[in-house]
């Protein structure tokens, strides 16, 4: 009878153990993990396309990622007059995201590449999670005014990522 007892006790503790989640996964923002650059998309202010090329090698290696400590980094590859494939960014100070159910995404810090300093707060206007969150979409809207405030130009930049 004792034997039986601690079968069934030793039983139902795998069974126990085995079905415990602790939720973890279930509770960790969409956001957090490696994007890969997929595609770059430039359209006129009427959202129509002015331009879509296919990305080159270097520019396949772009990435984002988002961790879990609200931490921040990305890499911009370029391509040198030498064809060489290289990171432009030299340093990202106090890169962060967070998240807010009025203003969706947003990602804050100082990149440095060459000889540009970049506030991140401006690299994009809205980051989007879509295709079960799988597709990350960073939207930047330009538009070039003249000294009187007048509309002269203006464009829209889309990035799209793949999750890793």
């Amino acid at each position: 009878m004792k034997k039986l007892n601690l079968l069934i006790g030793i039983l139902i503790g795998f069974i126990i153990l085995s079905c415990s989640n602790d939720g973890s996964s279930e509770n960790q923002d969409p956001i957090i993990g490696d994007w890969k650059l997929e595609s770059v998309t430039i359209l006129d202010l009427n959202e129509i396309p002015i331009s879509e090329e296919p990305l080159s090698e270097c520019e396949e290696r772009n990435r984002m990622i988002f961790s879990s400590d609200q931490s921040y980094t990305f890499s911009k590859f370029n391509e040198n007059i030498n064809g060489e494939c290289y990171d432009s960014v030299q340093s990202i100070s106090e890169g962060n995201w967070s998240y807010s159910s009025t203003n969706g995404y947003q990602i804050s810090g100082i990149a440095s590449f060459e000889v540009v300093i970049t506030n991140l707060s401006q690299k994009y206007d809205e980051i989007i999670l879509s295709n079960n969150n799988s597709l990350l979409t960073g939207r930047k809207e330009y538009r070039f005014v003249d000294a009187a405030g007048n509309l002269i130009n203006g464009s829209i930049l889309i990035e799209e990522y793949s999750k890793e």
